[in-house]
């Protein structure tokens, strides 16, 4: 140049254009900021939902819960009526598991369901599709439910009439659920579906049986009362009498009690002895004098019943608590009692009773029906997401027709301890009685007469504290916190002997048939709902994965962006927000099964509705946004209210759900597709949903983004866009590792590699690229080094790497770890304090490429300190523990040797041609010591070890600052003392504080 000045000119234009290409610069020579991934940021509909909220919960987090109406599976929502073609089927019931007869509560005999002529079945308007065989849990046991096609038939109007008549007679005088404000409407009702008897034998309506009930019905309702009737010497009849439920007709009129015929005892009679001879002499005296009854028959027999159970939630067994743990034994003596005396049980006399018109064993079976018809709905609702994805992806493997049922739903509990029932207390699951009747299920009442067990000495509370004082604790537990043990050989089983396909490109999907119907169910149950399935597991593996996959995605798409910004925009891909308006728009929240069934509560009838004018006694303020879009259309599935409104919350057909249920949904289907059909079928899902994680064949600039979805049609805002996914093109491949080429590069980077052959013998795997290694050993500061990039974008991608297959490890474990149990080993060793020692462990540290003395002093602090410990690995923080009530930093843990044990996990994933299973077979040697023994002794932070320990009085106060910057928290234990924690940031200081505050307390109690 001929003057200095252009000389600089042009040198800072030839940089502004390299920054350019680097995209370190706009078009108008701006610094591009985290803007460049303006693509993977919903930063516009974030601030809409805020601004529209006006909550303390941010969109997308636990606390922002809105309110959606509940889905009943299309296939039940269509509507028929006389003449119309419908599908007859029947709810086969059969006794899978029994109770053991010998040991049953009173002796009595297991109602085998399959043995009687009747059984439960129901119309619908349109053919199902296969569904589940699934459990309920009756008295008797665990019996199996199959649904299975009877045929298609066409009602004329006097036999659709019956049918609805007999339908509002199970849940009106059977089931007693359809009280105020439920209304039978079979035109209306978003759940059409009629409830009929059915011949076992022949497959169809049994009409007599039908006509039957209903003529019986209609003498029960026009009976007069019992003291208003002619006096006419009673005829006891034993057939009335057998399979029959009979009601006290002197008692309880209001709420009246059912009781089955168990057995007719012909050594009993009116006359004979009163359990409490010193107040009555026989039943005789007790009825005159007491009801002032005149007993016409004091020859007739009488009954031993047993109380019919007003536990309609069927879906979890009585005698296995919610961690699936036998509840505790009653005593020898007690079971006894049970079985033999007079005074342990209900006896009732013939003469005095009603019988009504459905007989024992239809009402047996009918009581299953509620726990039925929801399982029903939820399987049905199952197959219809599932279907609906299915179609969406396109997947060429993928059926949306001829969809996999799942063959039988498995909770995933060892029922064979319904087979000893006697060993058992008698105590309640927590369901909610749906009347004031003892709910009976095997247990003795314990009387003679409930009403009068304070004046006659029988203990006025042995009808309900039998089965309610032994009330287990752990009602609200979650089902999952089981976990089995296991020998040490099993637990030290070599990676070999798991079957875990991790292939993530794999390209032969042929044999994918995709998720079956039971286990996007579990995808779709959340732990509150009180069942034996939850999507917690899923959830898990498909956070873990999802993660891997845009790490992945970003990795290979953007060959020259640093690690912050990768993370960034991994972070807003990830982000439960993201993963929240994704799921809200495919409209998860109506499929889901947030709360438990109870079915007197929250749970809306077949062919019922809710009162047009009725408003709930209870409303709550929603914080909920005006769910009407800029367009002015509702959005579907959500239920629409203006802000800071108060609204009418039907718990029949409403419930309430966070935005990050949502969020976890969404990963548990991830969950699903990934365990069921592999990783690329995983990812083919995710891309369909609007997460980058594949390539397509769009126009460059036109990706399928999720903000496109915002912007859609009036009608299509719950379908995702489908993008022209070319399923056998993989991602681009990683750069080399040398970022400059020719003979001298080459002569650096084999002087940079000097040594670590070394540590390629050390852990059993050589590098077809060299560069990799060099690139994962070498730290921002090493300038001598450029050849290669930093470790970070390695990092970026190791992390990720680990976490998956350390969790999917996990997952696949034989010992099924619960999911409380599966998130805290994964948090224990996806941890950078846990990779940073075992660093330590396999002198990672001898070949690190650093020039900071700060940090390379650190290192050697850190590697003394581990070395003289012997290598021991814990989870935590290092703490001293002072004497003045405070705690400083042992050692500060340095971040680099956490950070390049991943990088050398990215670094092999890269060079192995991106296999998981080779990065799992370098690692897995040198983590197997702490997967064994932290899955046999979970790790427990001390914060949560201290809340846990003294959940009600242990608090911790806000954190102060050191004059030197640190962070100082102080807890205090009720009643006992306050201890004090510092250390660099708040974590660590309350890490500190809780750990002494331990000590502490373990010192007072020993």
């Amino acid at each position: 140049m001929p003057t200095y000045h252009l000389a600089v000119a042009a040198g800072a234009l030839e940089t502004c254009r390299q920054l350019f290409i680097e995209r370190e610069l706009d078009a108008n020579l701006a610094p591009i900021g985290k803007e460049y991934l303006r693509n993977y940021i919903q930063d516009a509909e974030w601030e809409r939902e805020r601004t529209a909220r006006q909550s303390k919960g941010a969109p997308g987090s636990s606390k922002a819960k809105r309110f959606y109406n509940k889905k009943v599976a299309d296939i039940l929502s269509e509507t028929f009526g006389p003449g119309d073609v419908c599908y007859l089927y029947s709810a086969n019931l059969s006794l899978s598991i029994a109770m053991d007869k010998d040991k049953h509560n009173k002796g009595r005999d297991v109602f085998v369901t399959q043995h009687y002529p009747y059984t439960v079945g129901f119309l619908v308007k349109e053919k199902l599709p296969a569904v589940a065989e699934f459990p309920v849990f009756t008295r008797s046991g665990q019996e199996t439910v199959a649904i299975t096609f009877c045929m298609e038939c066409r009602l004329n109007q006097s036999q659709y009439e019956k049918v609805k008549d007999y339908h509002s007679f199970v849940f009106h005088n059977v089931l007693r659920i359809d009280k105020f404000p439920l209304k039978l409407n079979t035109t209306t009702s978003t759940f059409n579906l009629l409830v009929v008897p059915i011949d076992s034998g022949q497959q169809q309506i049994a009409w007599e049986y039908l006509d039957r009930t209903l003529a019986k019905m209609e003498e029960w309702s026009e009976r007069p009362p019992l003291f208003s009737r002619k006096a006419a010497e009673f005829v006891f009849k034993e057939e009335d009498f057998k399979d029959a439920v009979v009601m006290p007709s002197y008692r309880n009129q209001d709420q009246p009690e059912f009781f089955y015929v168990a057995a007719m005892r012909y050594d009993l009679s009116p006359k004979a002895p009163f359990p409490s001879p010193e107040l009555y002499s026989d039943f005789y005296t007790y009825y005159t004098s007491k009801y002032g009854l005149a007993i016409t028959n004091t020859s007739q027999p009488l009954l031993d019943v047993d109380r019919t159970s007003g536990r309609l939630n069927l879906s979890t067994p009585r005698y296995i608590n919610q961690k699936g743990i036998p509840l505790a034994a009653a005593t020898a003596n007690q079971a006894k009692k049970k079985k033999l005396g007079t005074r342990e049980r209900q006896i009732l006399i013939p003469e005095l009773c009603d019988i009504h018109p459905c007989t024992a064993s239809m009402w047996r079976k009918l009581v299953c029906v509620p726990t039925i018809l929801y399982r029903l709905n939820s399987l049905l609702l199952s197959h219809q997401l599932l279907s609906r994805i299915n179609k969406g992806m396109n997947f060429p493997s993928l059926s949306h027709t001829n969809i996999h049922s799942g063959g039988k739903l498995d909770l995933g509990i060892d029922f064979s301890l319904l087979q000893a029932p006697s060993n058992l207390t008698n105590q309640t699951d927590g369901d909610n009685l749906q009347t004031n009747q003892n709910e009976d299920d095997n247990e003795p009442v314990n009387q003679c007469e409930v009403e009068d067990q304070q004046k006659n000495g029988l203990d006025s509370a042995a009808a309900d504290s039998e089965e309610n004082a032994g009330a287990s604790s752990d009602e609200d537990c979650n089902i999952s916190d089981i976990d089995t043990d296991v020998t040490d050989d099993e637990a030290e089983e070599d990676v070999d002997s798991i079957p875990i396909d991790l292939e993530l490109d794999k390209e032969d999907n042929s044999q994918c048939q995709g998720p079956s119907v039971t286990t996007v169910l579990h995808a779709l149950t959340m732990s509150n709902a009180g069942d034996f399935i939850n999507l917690e597991r899923l959830e898990t593996v498909g956070d873990s994965f999802l993660k891997f996959a845009v790490t992945l995605y970003l990795f290979c798409t953007h060959p020259g962006l640093h690690e912050g910004r990768l993370s960034y925009g991994r972070g807003k891909q990830v982000s439960n927000f993201n993963l929240f308006l994704l799921g809200r728009k495919l409209g998860l929240a109506e499929y889901l099964i947030s709360e438990k069934f109870e079915p007197a509560d929250n749970w809306l009838p077949p062919s019922y509705q809710t009162d047009a004018d009725y408003v709930p006694m209870e409303e709550f303020s929603v914080n909920s946004p005006e769910k009407e879009s800029k367009e002015g259309s509702p959005e579907s599935g959500t239920v629409k209210a203006n802000k800071n409104s108060l609204i009418s919350y039907n718990l029949r057909t409403q419930h309430s759900i966070t935005d990050k249920t949502i969020a976890d949904c969404v990963e548990s289907l991830i969950g699903c597709y990934l365990t069921s059909c592999g990783p690329y079928a995983a990812r083919v899902f995710m891309a369909w949903l609007g997460i980058d994680v594949l390539p397509s064949r769009q126009p460059q600039g036109r990706e399928n983004k999720p903000q496109d979805q915002y912007n859609k049609p009036q009608g299509q805002e719950n379908e995702p866009e489908v993008s022209e996914l070319d399923y056998g093109f993989k991602l681009p491949q990683p750069p080399p590792g040398l970022i400059k080429g020719g003979a001298e590069a080459e002569r650096k980077l084999a002087r940079l590699f000097a040594g670590l052959e070394q540590f390629e013998e050390s852990i059993g795997y050589k590098f077809k690229d060299k560069a990799y290694l060099v690139q994962a050993f070498t730290h921002s500061s090493y300038i001598h080094n450029n050849v290669t990039d930093c470790y970070q974008r390695l990092e970026f991608l190791g992390d990720a790497v680990l976490d998956y297959v350390i969790t999917r490890r996990l997952f696949e474990d034989k010992r099924k770890h619960s999911p409380g149990v599966l998130t805290d080993l994964r948090s224990a060793l996806v941890n950078n304090n846990v990779f940073a020692a075992l660093a330590v462990k396999w002198d990672f540290h001898k070949y690190v490429k650093c020039l900071s003395t700060h940090m390379l002093t650190g290192i050697h602090r850190f590697v003394q300190h581990q070395k003289a410990r012997g290598d021991k690995i814990q989870a935590e923080q290092y703490l001293r523990l002072s004497d003045e009530g405070e705690s400083d930093e042992e050692v500060e843990i340095p971040k680099v040797l956490g950070d390049i044990f991943e990088s050398v996990a990215g670094a092999i994933y890269i060079d192995s041609g991106m296999s998981l299973d080779t990065t799992w077979r370098v690692y897995f040697p040198l983590m197997r010591q702490q997967i064994v023994k932290f899955s046999k002794h979970i790790p427990m932070s001390p914060v949560r070890e201290l809340l846990e320990r003294e959940p009600e009085t242990a608090k911790f106060q806000r954190p102060e600052r050191t004059k030197d910057g640190r962070a100082r928290v102080s807890v205090t234990v009720a009643g006992k003392d306050t201890w004090w924690g510092v250390g660099r940031s708040y974590r660590i200081a309350k890490s500190a504080a809780a750990k002494k505050a331990l000590m502490a307390l373990n010192a007072m109690e020993s």
